[in-house]
């Protein structure tokens, strides 16, 4: 064992999984993944963190090339030499053949590990020819096995390969798909490497992996809603000056002030969701938001309606005490559809006429315009919680395997979190209140805790 952490070594032929699978066991999209054969040419280590402790390591390999050789070489020596020593000599014969590298790193990862996945993609029929002598090669070596079964197209020959695998004694085998990445799914690869054969020694270590496991995937959710809380407050405390010359303020100089405002709102949000999309290791897959390219009036409002408002609105208060600063001359702030389009639908048309006119609050005192959020446009909250949400719910069902963009919708009702999804009643006065307190600054290090507490609840609560 290396740093007391089990090591598995991933075998199998080219393109049924492997890489695919240690990316989803990793939590990282950085570790190669292709359609085309023969991707992985070295048998690559990678190692699974957590508080910078190596919780276990796995080897990417290659698929072997020479088995049937390997096999007849074990048959001829294996008397000569003591245990796995046969194929150290193989190892030693064979060093300087090109032809042989390959299955070279392959015997070597799995020489170094403790652990052994096979996987196998089940849409292809079983050959004896093809396979059977990595069958022979897994007995002699009499390591604890698992086998995956991974269904990469429609054909399904699971029952075929099943019986094939019992004539070998390889009988820990479960069905697994990469591509689903949903905790539920990575949970139970660990808790099948949890089953494989092993000493009381190796136990303890497979004990102490879906542990942690477990235990960081609950880190990674408050980490996220950690951060959510922090960017809401960020934004719902800026503010933006802009400075003119001019005796009086026309159209053009506001609208180019509102739009500085919502600008700022903007990259506060995106800042926030790229650091979320690396609690989760999501480093090179790309986040596509649809509604960040859309005019303000094809949005649905994720907000309350105005009649909800009224009800939510009447009697909430602050959390803590202290009294908001008047703005010297309050002026008609509403956001327009062509400034909604800037901000990325940070807004639609019926939540601005929700919101009503002191979305953006703005005061015009010595050559300067600030711009900052209203306390009582609750609605901003409840929109910035969707969809902070949203992007969340759509990394952890994504999955580091599958490389596709991640795309958020256009259209909020085809979201988790979108049009039909709402808070609990309870919920939206809490949501209301937070944001009344954070906009006037009172006791906000309390609130934005607070606030962390309540979205990690509902992570908790809505992403299984």
């Amino acid at each position: 064992m290396k740093n007391n952490a089990p090591t598995f070594a991933f075998i199998g032929k080219p393109n049924n999984g492997k890489s695919s699978m240690i990316s989803a066991l990793t939590f990282d999209d950085r570790i190669e993944v292709s359609k085309s054969v023969g991707t992985t040419k070295k048998a690559l280590q990678y190692s699974y963190y957590y508080k910078q402790k190596v919780v276990c390591n796995f080897f990417d390999t290659p698929g072997f090339e020479q088995a049937k050789k390997i096999v007849a070489f074990i048959k001829e020596q294996r008397s000569e030499y003591f245990g796995h020593g046969v194929l150290d000599a193989f190892i030693s014969q064979y060093s300087e053949d090109a032809g042989m590298q390959k299955d070279i790193e392959i015997i070597r990862a799995v020489l170094a590990s403790d652990f052994i996945v096979f996987v196998i993609d089940v849409s292809q029929r079983y050959n004896q020819n093809v396979i059977g002598y990595e069958f022979e090669i897994l007995q002699f070596l009499k390591k604890p096995v698992l086998i995956l079964l991974n269904k990469i197209q429609k054909q399904d020959y699971t029952q075929e390969w099943q019986e094939a695998l019992h004539k070998y004694k390889l009988t820990n085998i479960h069905p697994i798909n990469p591509l689903n990445s949903s905790y539920e799914n990575i949970d139970t690869i660990y808790k099948n490497l949890y089953t494989v054969d092993a000493t009381l020694q190796q136990k303890q270590f497979l004990d102490e992996l879906l542990h942690l496991h477990r235990v960081h995937y609950q880190e990674k959710k408050s980490l996220s809603a950690k951060e959510i809380a922090g960017m809401i407050v960020e934004i719902l405390q800026f503010e933006s000056v802009m400075q003119f010359k001019e005796k009086e303020v026309d159209e053009t100089l506001k609208e180019r002030a509102l739009k500085k405002y919502q600008n700022g709102i903007y990259e506060i949000e995106k800042n926030g969701k790229n650091v979320v999309e690396k609690i989760w290791g999501y480093y090179q897959i790309k986040v596509l938001d649809e509604r960040a390219e859309i005019d303000a009036k094809e949005s649905v409002n994720l907000g309350l309606t105005k009649n909800r408002l009224a009800i939510i609105g009447a009697g909430v208060g602050a959390i803590g005490s202290g009294a908001a600063v008047a703005p010297i001359a309050l002026f008609d702030g509403g956001i327009s559809t062509a400034v909604a389009a800037t901000v990325g639908g940070l807004i639609g048309a019926k939540s601005a006429y929700v919101i009503g006119e002191k979305f953006a609050s703005y005061i015009i005192s010595k050559h300067k315009i600030i711009h900052k959020m209203d306390a009582k446009n609750y609605n901003a909250t409840f929109v910035l919680l969707k969809r902070s949400l949203e992007h969340l719910y759509r990394l952890i069902k994504h999955g580091h395997a599958n490389r596709e963009v991640i795309v958020i919708p256009k259209n909020p009702d085809s979201w988790h979190f979108g049009t039909e999804w709402s808070f609990q009643r309870d919920e939206e006065k809490k949501i209301a209140a937070f944001h009344k307190s954070i906009v006037k600054d009172e006791n906000t290090k309390k609130v934005e805790k607070e606030l962390c507490q309540f979205i990690e609840n509902v992570i908790d609560r809505e992403i299984k």
